[in-house]
């Protein structure tokens, strides 16, 4: 009887197995899949409006529920070349040691990033008017008049948008009551009349606006 000892390239726990007694394997048959266990890959989902943040190893830190208590740290990591259109998230794929096992696949694991504080403007996120190619708001000048403003949005959390540019500290925006509208075509039709109020035929209605003042923040 003969027998051969089929060695695997890697070191890791057998996922598949598929060999039993008087079967017939050919050369390209995958008989066993093996999972490696150091290191690790851990992908995560991250806000494309936070991608810029994203720059060294250093600041990831890696965490558990088995072991709460304990970091692990991130090796190399990219960022895959496509973004989630639903969640509008980019996948980034992080590789860990883990010389000790602690990691299993399948786990779920928390991400942390660390990054340096940076002063930027605050304003509430319902005063943002996305209409998916640009971002706005309506600000009050000193006559009281409504004046719409192309905004750029660098993260959003707890229902405040950091803004990168397009107000200044001090400016008025508009928080509430701006529009009733279901469509990008009404969206530009209002902004425009708003720069334009001479040209058109009627006056705009009404708004029960809710101005806030602008303030720095980290």
């Amino acid at each position: 009887q003969t027998r051969f000892t089929i060695k695997a390239p890697i070191d890791g726990v057998i996922t598949a197995f598929d060999l039993r007694t008087g079967m017939n394997i050919s050369k390209d048959k995958v008989v066993a899949q093996i999972q490696g266990m150091d290191p690790v890959w851990i992908s995560a989902a991250v806000p494309e409006s936070i991608a810029y943040l994203l720059k060294d190893t250093s600041q990831f830190e890696i965490s558990v529920p088995a072991y709460p208590d304990k970091t692990f740290h991130v090796e190399k990591w990219n960022i895959l070349p496509s973004v989630d259109q639903t969640t509008r998230t980019l996948q980034v794929r992080l590789q860990v040691s883990n010389k000790d096992e602690f990691l299993k696949p399948g786990m779920n694991a928390y991400l942390k990033l660390n990054t340096k504080s940076q002063e930027m403007l605050l304003i509430p996120s319902q005063a943002v008017i996305d209409t998916g190619k640009e971002q706005r708001v309506i600000t009050v000048d000193d006559e009281g008049k409504f004046v719409p403003k192309q905004i750029h949005v660098l993260h959003e959390s707890q229902q405040q948008s950091g803004i990168g540019t397009g107000l200044n500290e001090g400016d008025t925006v508009v928080v509430s009551g701006l529009f009733l509208i279901d469509s990008e075509a009404n969206i530009t039709g209002a902004l425009e009349r708003m720069r334009h109020p001479e040209k058109t035929e009627s006056s705009m209605p009404a708004m029960s606006d809710q101005p806030v003042n602008m303030h720095s923040g980290h």
